[in-house]
């Protein structure tokens, strides 16, 4: 009877541990903060990818790049400059389409892209998606389109970011 309870004991540690393993596989964030002249945060760069198999932690590198790159030329600093030090270009993609995540996922598959590039590729057709939405959100709230035209954009977005 001991032996059972220290088995399944056992059992119940180590699919515990993999299922932990499983959720955190894939998952990166990343943090700046954002300096006025006199060095006083007034607010903070962040990015946060969850379940990007691959390039998990250049999709955040990207969106920091990003954010980092806004606030500097207005003015501000940020706490970690490295972030400015990578070439963080996006390739050409293939046969002139646009990039999106089937295509850079097969593109990395066939290894014509490396890992480094997928998480560039990935963060970028993200944050495009959601500065559509953005956009798309700002239009239905002043009137300038109404609820079908603007579920038509975010339907159009989707697409474009999968690439379905």
């Amino acid at each position: 009877m001991l032996l059972r309870y220290e088995l399944r004991k056992g059992v119940v540690k180590y699919l515990s541990l993999l299922i932990l393993s499983v959720f955190l596989f894939g998952c990166a964030q990343g943090r700046l903060d954002v300096l006025d002249n006199n060095g006083q945060i007034v607010g903070s760069c962040s990015a946060d990818f969850n379940f990007h198999w691959y390039g998990a932690q250049h999709s955040v590198n990207y969106i920091l790049y990003i954010c980092a790159k806004e606030h500097i030329e207005n003015g501000l600093r940020v706490s970690d400059n490295s972030i400015l030090v990578n070439d963080y270009t996006i390739p050409k993609s293939p046969k002139g389409n646009y990039w999106n995540k089937n295509l850079a996922k097969r593109q990395f598959s066939n290894d014509l892209i490396s890992e480094e590039k997928l998480g560039y590729i990935l963060a970028h057709v993200e944050y495009q998606y959601w500065m559509k939405l953005k956009n798309a959100k700002d239009k239905l709230s002043q009137s300038v389109i109404n609820q079908v035209e603007y579920d038509r954009l975010v339907e159009k977005a989707k697409v474009e970011l999968e690439g379905i």
